[in-house]
């Protein structure tokens, strides 16, 4: 069903996409300062519906052509200004204009696409952080995850370098999704050691959904969604791209970008080659061995933009080799051993080639995004095949001890329907088809067939001040794992000693969400959500059977393991002054049939001469509460005082004990200044900032965790816009860590064997935009 049913429906959209009779619609208007009336030249105007954006001239008028006879959101922003939205008729508006009030506190993007529809931040009951590019760039960080790891009520799992797996409100793994433009990113989520297979310099900018969004996305969204977007089209009838580049002192990473686009009368392209390359990192103490990494990042786009809505194929491949850090280590000395026992030189503690063991992460992926419109309609539909190769490579740099090959498809459909009285339905259905295949001679996980399919309505109304959504969803999921028998050689054969046994399960659950926003007055602003979230469990709890690398436990799955149900209520409270910015969440999450591990009764068994304990998957009832509260501060111009602190208690209710990989209480604090300059200098904006991130110490943990003494950290960075000709290219260096503090990070993998997370650094960046060609209209 999964394979015919996208054939299918590439059929009817090629069919769509040539239908003609859609009138062309022009929009203009002007942005000003709403005290003033004076114009913003240069402000940005995005449509998201369309995936297109304008800028406005000397004067501040923009102008928008070859638009659809729709109603759309449009947002206006321009650097100081708080942004607006505005939700235009176009069968009848031909004329919009935006005034723009000064607003000292950094304003984020207010138009969100996440939550099901393109809507205004402020009118989406569920609890959203969007994150610009911006930050993304300036960020210290080794990958994607890793770059928003301080948002407020996110974190990560990091296994060494280049491995960081998200937690939302402290649930991670097979709990939260991943989507990148649309399709869901599906690589083995369920491993400790896997991370996100997404070159970090694609993000434009990201969503964080926290909470149960099962409504939108199905199974595994119980905990949130991640969703990276893509950067604007180039404007009509230009070329022009972007150069980047990055250099860290603590693991002497590099890691650059090249980026071309360019847009034909609506037909618009984009390519990007990435390449990162990094030595072990060094702690307080000592290079940690074998935690160098490359990887190797080319994607590519094509589609078309028109006045019907848009349509975009993409491709991308990611290539990356991580060491993988066992902390083995002298029994005297305490220094760091390699494969044959032998202590490390300071040569090979530093290099830049990950030794044994170590993996090889191959994923591709072809993806179609299109999103027509016709009147009030919208029929937004996302198709993708992806497949991953994981191979992990302990006695052998040619020969892998664990292949793994995952083939997935995708499919998403979503008709939109604006009815009069700002009420907005949406009806969608989303699937996937998955087969896992081990092609190498040791076995985590049998190999299994999956299919997935879900049907959800939902409906929204919005007054003047108010907002009121709801929706519900139905998921089936049918999981077959197969039998694995070896012979006496440890070949696979039709007979003989039982790895897997094989078994079939079948899931399947209702999920909802029911919610409202309250715009009480210009500066307070209200949310309310009650969602219930839904996840099935993954093969790794159904059928697991053996150690479990870098954990040295025996892990044992259940075949007769239940979906994880929850209902969580979550609020938020916001108001904005010109000076000052407060936001505060706050959450109650209980989960049925919660999945985790349990060693009952001492039970263990001998491996390889090695008494290993066995950990059995079982379920109980388990609950998650917390909070997190930003307070931005800007008393005079020059001066931006940020502030944010997050915190979760996560217990399990059966055995009345701890969850584990629960982040500590975290506390983020950054001070900037930022110069005033002349029109004519050669730069804009530069500024200075330290900030400091706080970390309490973590006790309450699971029977299997050890406790994380609290920590602080010291960071600094100063940066500019900088004007090389007619081009602004960003300039900045950013330090973290800069006391060099000895620490562990109580959700590093690492911790458990001994090896502190990195000591000081000090990154260098550089963005170059660049324009090729522009055809005057």
């Amino acid at each position: 069903m999964g394979k015919a049913f996208p054939f299918s429906l590439i059929v009817i959209l090629l069919l769509l996409t040539s239908t003609k009779g859609f009138c062309q619609v022009i929009l203009t208007g002007k942005v000003t300062d709403a005290a003033t009336g004076g114009p913003l030249p240069g402000a940005t105007l995005f449509i998201p519906d369309l995936k297109t954006g304008v800028a406005a001239d000397k004067d501040g008028v923009y102008r928008f052509t070859n638009l659809p006879k729709s109603t759309l959101i449009i947002q206006a922003s321009y650097i100081g200004y708080g942004a607006a939205t505005n939700l235009v008729d176009l069968k009848s508006m031909k004329n919009v204009d935006f005034q723009l009030s000064e607003k000292a506190i950094e304003s984020r993007e207010v138009v969100i696409t996440g939550s099901g529809i393109s809507t205004d931040n402020n009118r989406s009951s569920i609890s959203i952080t969007p994150i610009g590019k911006a930050q993304l760039l300036t960020t210290p960080s080794t990958n994607i995850i890793d770059a928003i790891s301080s948002v407020p009520g996110l974190s990560e799992i990091t296994t060494g370098g280049d491995v960081s797996k998200p937690v939302i409100r402290g649930l991670s793994y097979n709990h939260v999704v991943t989507l990148n433009e649309g399709v869901r990113q599906e690589g083995q989520q369920w491993g400790d050691e896997h991370g996100i297979e997404i070159d970090q310099y694609s993000a434009d900018r990201i969503e964080v959904l926290k909470g149960p969004a099962s409504l939108f996305y199905g199974s595994d969204a119980m905990g949130g969604v991640i969703n990276i977007l893509e950067p604007i089209h180039a404007p009509m009838n230009t070329i022009r791209g972007e150069l980047a580049s990055q250099f860290a002192t603590n693991n002497m990473m590099t890691n650059s970008t090249l980026m071309l686009e360019g847009n034909h009368n609506g037909f618009t392209w984009r390519a990007r080659g990435s390449y990162k390359n990094a030595a072990s990192y060094r702690s307080p103490p000592e290079y940690v061995y074998n935690s160098c990494f490359n990887e190797l990042n080319y994607s590519a786009m094509l589609g078309l933009n028109k006045k019907w809505g848009y349509s975009h194929l993409h491709y991308s491949r990611y290539d990356a080799n991580i060491g993988m850090v066992d902390g083995a280590r002298d029994s005297i000395s305490e220094e760091f051993i390699n494969m044959n026992g032998e202590i490390v030189s300071s040569s090979e503690a530093r290099s830049r080639i990950p030794e044994l063991p170590f993996q090889n992460v191959r994923h591709n992926k072809v993806t179609s995004v299109s999103n027509f419109i016709f009147g009030d309609n919208q029929l937004r539909v996302n198709l993708g095949y992806q497949d991953n190769d994981r191979r992990e490579f302990e006695d052998s740099r040619e020969s892998p001890s664990l292949f793994m090959h995952l083939d997935t498809w995708t499919y998403d459909g979503k008709y939109t329907r604006l009815f009069p009285g700002e009420i907005e339905m949406v009806a969608g259905a989303s699937g996937m088809t998955q087969s896992n295949t081990n092609l190498g001679e040791e076995y985590l996980v049998p190999a299994y067939n999956l299919q997935d399919f879900g049907l959800f309505i939902y409906a929204k109304k919005s007054w003047k001040k108010w907002t009121l959504n709801a929706g519900l969803r139905h998921d089936i999921r049918w999981l077959n794992g197969r039998s694995l028998y070896l012979d006496t050689l440890g070949h696979p054969a039709p007979a003989g000693d039982t790895v897997f046994p094989g078994f079939s399960s079948t899931f399947s659950a209702f999920s909802g969400s029911s919610g409202f926003t309250y715009a009480a007055s210009d500066v307070f602003n209200f949310k309310f959500n009650l969602g219930s979230g839904f996840r099935a469990p993954n093969i790794a709890e159904l059928g697991s059977n053996g150690v479990h690398p870098g954990t040295f436990r025996y892990e044992i799955g259940n075949p007769l393991l239940k979906s994880e149900n929850s209902i969580q209520v979550d609020g938020e409270i916001s108001a904005g002054w010109r000076w000052l910015s407060i936001t505060f969440s706050g959450y109650y999450n209980y989960i049925f049939n919660y999945i985790y591990q349990r060693n009952i009764n001492g039970e263990t068994r001998v491996i390889e001469g090695k008494t290993c304990q066995v950990y059995r998957f079982v379920q109980g009832n388990s609950s998650l509460r917390g909070f997190e509260l930003e307070a931005d501060f800007h008393l005079i111009d020059p001066l931006h005082f940020e502030n944010s602190i997050d915190f979760v208690l996560g217990t399990n209710e059966s055995t009345a004990t701890p969850l584990p990989f629960i982040p500590a209480l975290h506390t983020v604090h950054k001070l900037r200044w930022t110069f005033s300059t002349a029109k004519t200098s050669i730069m804009s904006a530069p500024y200075l900032e330290i900030g400091g991130q706080f970390h309490a110490s973590q006790n309450r943990i699971d029977n299997f965790e050890t406790a994380t003494p609290g920590y602080f950290l010291l960071d600094a960075s100063a940066g500019t816009k900088l004007r090389i000709g007619k081009q602004w290219c960003t300039l900045f260096i950013s330090g973290s860590n800069l006391t060099n503090t000895q620490y562990f990070d109580h959700l590093s993998r690492l911790k458990e064997v001994g090896v502190y997370n990195p000591g000081w650094n000090v990154t260098f960046g550089l963005l170059v935009p660049f324009d090729i060609y522009e055809k005057k209209l």
